[in-house]
């Protein structure tokens, strides 16, 4: 006797091997570690000053330090006098 439904059953198919999973870092490892390589690549992108620019370089920011110190002291100095008489103790 035949049924009313024809039902065939299929073989169960194996189910997909899955390939290991690469092993994660947590979010915040993950996060660093990509962090330190963008800048690993960053500085080798760096066109880094000669020995020669760099010390005239550091001499000019020296001179413009000293500079600058003798002028603003120089005004306080003033301005010490000044208060000093003005504003007597």
């Amino acid at each position: 006797m035949a049924r009313g439904t024809d039902v065939t059953k299929r073989p169960a198919s194996p189910a997909p091997a899955k390939a290991a999973a690469p092993r994660r870092l947590p979010p915040v490892a993950d996060k660093a570690s990509r962090y330190l390589r963008e800048i690993r690549a960053e500085m080798n992108r760096v066109t880094w000053p000669s020995r020669q620019e760099l010390i005239a370089s550091t001499i000019v920011v020296l001179v413009v330090l000293v500079v600058m110190a003798l002028y603003l002291g120089g005004w306080d100095a003033i301005f010490t006098w000044l208060f000093q008489r003005v504003l007597p103790r």
